[in-house]
């Protein structure tokens, strides 16, 4: 007769500090039990301890978990106590600063926990999160729950790819497996004992979590998955839901009051209510594309909505474009916590008319924000008919990018200049650009701009305008020093083509100012950085020309050279890489054009040119001089932390929120 020995238990190492305590109440099937620890042990890479409460359990439960594990704090109880209680018995007994409430039918999967120290990191007033809870087979069972007016309670599931790497605060997340603030736990008394059994309990605490003004969130870059009713039967459970529904609703009459009214039908825009419960303001952010390293104020607008995000981690932020570019940089917005919507996507097959599909999807999702901000004329000349008709609520922002009639009228004066007949059309192009701009004006209520100088341009346009200039800002580096630098730069994306300032700005550099650059410096190397160069940019590689294209870290190559040269010919705005050169410590040369809105004072006088024969004077002289050089990146990253730093774009982002009513934090 051959005895089956059990395998080797498994051994909780022991820590007289830990940071985690893992609350398990157990009743009945030890295996599954057994299963919850064993993940636990296996992927949680900070020293924790496991407190295993025992609530009579009908079988051999608690001999099974004895037998399989070592290092366990163990509370047996002689009766069923119920969910809530055996956690508080254990949350008594725990010593690390976060307690894991966590169901013996819940295993956690690699990676479970980083996500959810950084949210609680990140957000001092978030007291609770839970990792997206998935069925056996993987797909998504909860990410977190809504609570109706009624006290009925609907999970919450994901509506996209993006939208499942999106970190987002609920009205409440189920506690088979929530991380908790300890303080907060205590604060609040722990789960009342007021619901037999189980279920309502966890509601109640996200409730007396509000309460206190804190929050509760759900992190599906987290995962675990959960055997629903692995330790009970569905009929028990419903019972018991049944049974505790109005002891919750009598219990929290005020928050109920506050809750939404139950669907009577099921759509888009009841799904996306239920989603954005917990979010008092909602801000819906509209641009015609999202490349995140191709310039055309589409990294300005990428660090506008993640300053938002970090300083109203409440609010609910979705941002709608047209075209998400190779979707990297959507990823990373996502993961910051913001909505960020494919409509294509998600509206293939479905007949909208002769709505665009950002029109048809704004349409399904009727009297929603709470504020909606529109980058760009011609993304609002289609998607006013459709906002007016369905946002009558919102308070409308314009964003102002850039005003391209003032771009327009500058390349059609250089052109007129060289006797190209194509200075009248852009004449033209610019007047109907202008016309239109300053109607998309008219129609905002606040509009928002980069620069003091196109502040007030719109000013002037629109007597009375709620303007606020929400310039680019950017941290700050320890600049590399002079010693190991080399050539000349010119950064900037060619994503809108050969037109554009920055195709042209190549061009003039290379065939108007480098021979003669040359002929003063004859080492001097020239390094083209930037996305999606256009066909005459490639022609003029060379030896002494180097097109690099895009880089992963545009500041740092900047770093590695001595000046970066960007005599832009027409335009308008702030360049917002002149900023990025600040930063980096890299003195630039420009035009008249490119110093808008730079703050460069009497440094206009060393780093400003319009002439040929200047620029290359100036450059020059930067290169070769080093105690200028010098000077002028001192003075620089002085200007960049005065007027475009984190905190000054942070203190624009303030002033915005509080015209649009947001609540603070």
């Amino acid at each position: 007769m051959t005895v089956e020995r059990d395998p080797d238990p498994l051994v909780i190492p022991p820590t007289r500090t830990p940071r985690l305590s893992v609350l398990l109440p157990l009743y009945g099937r030890g295996d599954l039990a057994v299963s919850a620890i064993t993940a636990i042990a296996e992927t949680t890479s900070i020293p924790y301890e496991v407190i295993v409460v025992d609530n009579a359990s009908p079988d051999d439960a608690l001999d099974v978990l004895t037998r399989s594990a070592r290092g366990i704090t163990l509370v047996q109880n002689r009766l069923n106590l119920g969910f809530g209680v055996a956690i508080n018995q254990a949350a008594m007994r725990a010593r690390g600063e976060l307690l894991l409430l966590l169901n013996s039918d819940v295993v956690v999967e690699p990676g479970w926990l980083e996500p959810l120290l950084e949210l609680l990191d990140r957000d001092p007033r978030l007291a609770a999160v839970s990792p997206a809870l998935l069925h056996e087979d993987g797909t998504v069972q909860e990410l977190g729950s809504v609570v109706y007016a009624d006290a009925s309670t609907q999970s919450l599931l994901e509506q996209s790819e993006l939208d499942q790497l999106r970190p987002r605060v609920v009205p409440y997340v189920s506690a088979a497996c929530l991380l908790v603030r300890r303080r907060a736990f205590a604060a609040i008394g722990g789960m009342d004992p007021a619901y037999p059994a189980g279920y309502y309990e966890d509601v109640e605490l996200a409730v007396d979590l509000a309460r206190r003004g804190l929050r509760s969130a759900c992190d599906p870059r987290a995962r675990a998955r959960h055997l629903r009713h692995g330790s009970t039967s569905p009929s028990r459970a419903a019972a018991l839901t049944m049974h505790n529904r109005p002891i919750f609703a009598s219990r929290c009459a005020d928050a109920l009051a506050d809750a939404p009214a139950p669907p009577r039908v099921d759509g888009p825009g009841v799904r996306a209510r239920a989603r954005a419960a917990a979010a008092v303001d909602r801000l819906l952010v509209v641009d015609d594309a999202h490349h995140l390293d191709a310039g055309s104020g589409y990294p300005r607008m990428a660090s506008f909505l993640k300053r938002v995000r970090a300083r109203h981690p409440a609010a609910a932020i979705t941002f709608l474009v047209s075209d998400l570019g190779d979707r990297r940089g959507a990823r990373l917005l996502a993961q910051e916590g913001i909505e960020v919507v494919d409509c294509r996507s998600e509206l293939a097959g479905q007949p909208h008319g002769e709505a665009t599909p950002e029109g048809a999807w704004i349409a399904q999702r009727a009297a929603h924000w709470s504020a909606i901000m529109v980058s760009r004329p011609h993304t609002l000349e289609h998607l006013r008919p459709v906002i007016d008709a369905t946002q009558p609520q919102a308070i409308r922002v314009v964003d102002v990018e850039a005003i391209v009639s003032r771009r327009l009228r500058s390349q059609a004066r250089l052109l007129q200049a060289l006797g190209d007949s194509r200075a009248e059309l852009l004449w033209a192009e610019a007047a109907a650009e202008q016309r239109r701009e300053e109607e998309s004006w008219r129609w905002a209520d606040v509009i928002t701009c980069v620069s003091d100088e196109e502040a007030a341009t719109v000013e002037e346009a629109v007597v009375g305008a709620e303007v606020v200039v929400l310039p680019w800002g950017v941290p700050l580096t320890v600049p590399a020093p002079r010693e190991g630098r080399s050539g000349l730069a010119f950064l900037g994306g060619f994503l809108s083509g050969e037109d554009a300032p920055n195709a042209d700005c190549v061009r003039y550099i290379v065939d108007d100012l480098l021979p003669d650059l040359s002929s003063a410096l004859p080492d001097t190397s020239l390094t083209i950085i930037g996305s999606n160069p256009t066909p005459s940019v490639l022609a003029r590689a060379s030896r002494q020309v180097m097109v690099a294209g895009w880089v992963p870290d545009a500041v740092a190559a900047l770093g590695r050279h001595l000046v970066h040269l960007a005599p832009l010919r027409f335009g308008s705005g702030i360049n917002l890489k002149l900023i990025d050169s600040m930063a980096a410590g890299t003195p630039f040369i420009t035009s008249s054009i490119g110093a808008e809105g730079l703050h460069l004072g009497d440094l206009s006088e060393v780093l400003v040119a319009d002439d040929p024969t200047d620029l290359v004077a100036k450059t020059a002289r930067l290169m070769t001089d080093q105690e200028l050089w010098e000077h002028v990146q001192t003075r620089l990253q002085e200007i960049a932390g005065e007027h475009f730093s984190l905190a000054a774009f942070d203190a624009s982002i303030d002033r915005l929120m509080q015209l649009l009513g947001a609540v603070p934090g």
